[in-house]
């Protein structure tokens, strides 16, 4: 095989049967120990980052369901709590709804915490509250105020639900773009690049070892005419 030699700017490099290196190194041993584990490197990185990347649709796909579960609950428990909230308006009055609202002795409180899932953090949000009943006289007291109360405490729980479930949405579908974006690029350009520069040296290094031979052997077969013309001579 008769290498192809061109030009590009001031650098040379040679294409040995239409197949050119990826990358302009030098074809030599050292380059290509350093080629072959720089490709196994490459094809580690892309396995792992593939498994990765199935871990995280799973998760997706998880989280999509809770978060539009959470987005139903939180919208039927809001529609039944301003139900609740009409009806012991319409049986107490609102001035007397609004004068209970005002001697409500009730402390929410909002903790956070963190859960990581192949190295994405994920928020846990949990809402306590602090219950300090009663808030008015039993002459006061409704069926509908307490019901509403009960409603829409609920409905704090699951807004809670309904914050952790869409930033961890948000922040899985950021990883899995990245993760699909650093896949792919090892896929199809660095693997790719990894392997045509591997054949190329490994091509360019039996070329020069077929070129090394043959001038081998015509150094031997030179010296040895002279050899035997020197016997003639005596």
């Amino acid at each position: 095989m008769h290498p192809v030699v061109f030009s590009r700017g001031s650098a040379g490099f040679t294409c040995y049967g239409g197949l050119m290196a990826r990358y302009e190194i030098a074809p030599t041993k050292t380059n290509l120990m350093r080629i072959k584990r720089d490709l196994g490197f490459a094809r580690e990185g892309w396995e792992l980052l593939d498994q990765k990347r199935k871990i995280l649709v799973v998760e997706l796909m998880g989280l999509i369901d809770r978060a539009v579960e959470a987005q139903e609950e939180v919208e039927e428990k809001l529609t039944e709590a301003f139900g609740a909230l009409d009806q012991a308006i319409l049986r107490t009055g609102r001035r007397e709804v609004n004068m209970i609202a005002l001697g409500m002795n009730i402390q929410s409180d909002i903790s956070f915490s963190q859960k990581r899932v192949m190295g994405v953090s994920l928020p846990r949000v949990k809402v306590r509250f602090d219950d300090k009943s009663p808030y008015f006289a039993a002459a006061e007291s409704s069926i509908w105020i307490d019901e509403a109360i009960k409603k829409f405490r609920e409905v704090l729980k699951l807004l809670g639900n309904l914050a952790e479930a869409r930033i961890s949405l948000m922040r899985l579908s950021r990883e899995v773009a990245k993760t699909i974006r650093r896949v792919n690029a090892l896929e199809k350009l660095f693997i790719p690049d990894y392997e045509e520069t591997l054949k190329y040296i490994m091509m360019a290094l039996e070329e020069s070892e077929r070129e090394a031979f043959f001038v081998l052997k015509l150094v031997k077969d030179r010296l040895a005419r002279r050899k035997g013309e020197t016997y003639e001579r005596y």
